[in-house]
């Protein structure tokens, strides 16, 4: 009923290796699987990321509805057998008996009857084994092959690691030697998505937004920060797909940061009351977003900043070139490092709590830490413009973290009273971050300045801005003092 699998690509130059010391295990069944994936002509089940394929495995037909969970690596599946003769038709006859499938096809299907037509074929040759480690059954599963739609076609070369029976830490320990060994690297896409990408013509993935995080009644911090951590995970991880299959825009590389800052906020805060958390966690995904910043500072100061200095009149209209190289961010999510740090947090955002008799009650410990955050942000009601640099930057970082927190905690307190709280914390937010792109652009125009004359107008311009945003920051951050925090 539950599917539980990874998928990884491998690459290139670590596929002749992997094939042979794969095939050559006397316990590797091979299987062909040609499969055909079925939809409405306005894809209704495509929008809602639910597959309804018929597969040929062996001699027998078998019908397959899988429908998404809140965890990419976790899916609804139910499959009925259709016999040796291949079907002429996609029939949902099959599903009206069970309650949880209907409710998903009357959902996607908007509860009309539709005809289902083919958008896609999948032909693959299958080499799968049944691995036993420690209590846990998994099946790894290496599939050749292609997607077809019409005359055009895409290569299928990956391999599976689905849960049979046992624990996902197993899984997941598992996985990581041959992360290591051949550089595999994870893959959020299923074929079918694939599928109708080809089918719609479309080679990029959508930018995966962050989801609103309903709480599951967490009753201590390892169950609050592992509920946190899967909320993140699912926001992080389609982004990265798009990264390190090269196929991406500056929104994926945007809001992976987004992902991986919700990330490390949630460790600074509530790591210190987890056992199971571990403390290079913090420093590994710091590492990681240093290396997507220089792409997405420029990206995000292209959108911004150019078209005001464009209003402004300014003799310069494009940012001074970057002075080195930036890193090849897909490089960075193909990674083994950047791999295992990925399943060493999906491990743990499924892991059970340390039995702990001194353990505080969480709530207790959760509003003394908003009540902290948000008193920390007040103390520099008044004089934020006397400020250094680097005080400034804390209070940015202060105001961004306990928007991250209110947010992932918001579901266990009075919905009115967290919005009205929001409402003076956002716009602060928001000015302090435009106030962060002008130091920036200050920083990248003061190096070109002695050798482009003509920079100095657009420094002028930036220093013009910093001290009307700064007047506006010290009215929001007396607003903000002035409001009453949810929590008590």
């Amino acid at each position: 009923m539950c599917e539980i699998e990874l998928k990884f690509q491998i690459p290139h130059n670590y596929r002749a290796a992997f094939e042979k010391a794969f095939k050559k295990n006397k316990l590797v069944q091979q299987q062909r699987l040609w499969a055909k994936y079925y939809d409405s002509p306005e894809q209704h089940l495509a929008k809602q990321r639910i597959a309804l394929r018929q597969r040929l495995e062996g001699d027998i037909w078998k019908q397959t509805l899988k429908a998404p969970s809140p965890q990419h690596y976790e899916r609804f599946e139910l499959e009925h057998e259709l016999g040796h003769d291949a079907p002429e038709l996609c029939d949902l006859a099959c599903y009206e008996n069970h309650k949880q499938a209907r409710k998903i096809l009357k959902k996607a299907l908007d509860g009309s009857e539709v005809d289902l037509t083919l958008q896609f074929e999948t032909d693959v040759l299958r080499y799968s084994q049944l691995a036993h480690y420690k209590n846990s059954q998994i099946e790894v599963a290496f599939d050749l092959g292609e997607i077809r739609q019409g005359k055009n076609s895409v290569e299928i070369y990956e391999v599976e690691f689905e849960l049979k029976q046992g624990e996902i830490a197993d899984l997941i320990a598992y996985i990581q030697p041959w992360i290591k060994k051949y550089h595999l690297w994870l893959d959020t896409r299923s074929k079918s998505q694939r599928g109708n990408m080809l089918y719609n013509n479309e080679t990029m993935i959508p930018v995966q937004q962050q989801s609103t995080l309903q709480l599951q009644h967490p009753e201590n911090m390892h169950e609050l920060l592992a509920q946190i951590t899967q909320n993140c995970l699912a926001h992080l991880l389609p982004n990265a797909t798009a990264i390190a299959s090269q196929d991406y825009a500056s929104g994926h590389v945007h809001q992976a940061r987004v992902a991986i800052r919700r990330l490390r906020s949630s460790l600074k805060i509530f790591a210190e009351y987890d056992a199971l958390a571990n403390n290079n966690w913090e420093s590994q995904l710091a590492t990681l977003f240093q290396q997507l910043g220089s792409t997405r500072d420029q990206d995000a100061l292209r959108e911004s900043l150019i078209p005001q200095l464009e209003n402004a009149g300014s003799p310069i209209t494009e940012l001074p070139p970057a002075a080195s190289e930036n890193i090849a961010i897909d490089a960075i999510f193909r990674s083994p490092t950047t791999t295992l740090l990925l399943l060493q947090l999906m491990s743990f955002a499924h892991s059970a709590a340390i039995a702990d008799a001194e353990s505080k009650p969480f709530k207790k410990v959760l509003r003394k830490r908003l009540q902290k955050m948000h008193q920390q942000i007040c103390d520099d009601t008044g004089h934020f413009q006397t400020l250094d640099v680097e005080s400034k930057h804390r209070t940015r970082k202060r105001v961004k973290r306990l928007r991250y927190t209110v947010e992932f905690v918001s579901s266990l307190f009075a919905e009115d009273d967290v919005k009205t709280y929001l409402k003076t914390l956002k716009p602060l937010q928001e000015t302090l971050g435009h106030f962060n792109d002008l130091m920036v652009a200050q920083g990248l125009y003061e190096s070109h300045a002695q050798t482009e004359p003509k920079t100095w107008f657009v420094l002028g311009w930036i220093a013009s801005e910093e001290r009307h945003i700064s007047i506006q920051i010290e009215q929001d951050l007396q607003q903000f003092a002035e409001s009453q925090p949810f929590w008590s």
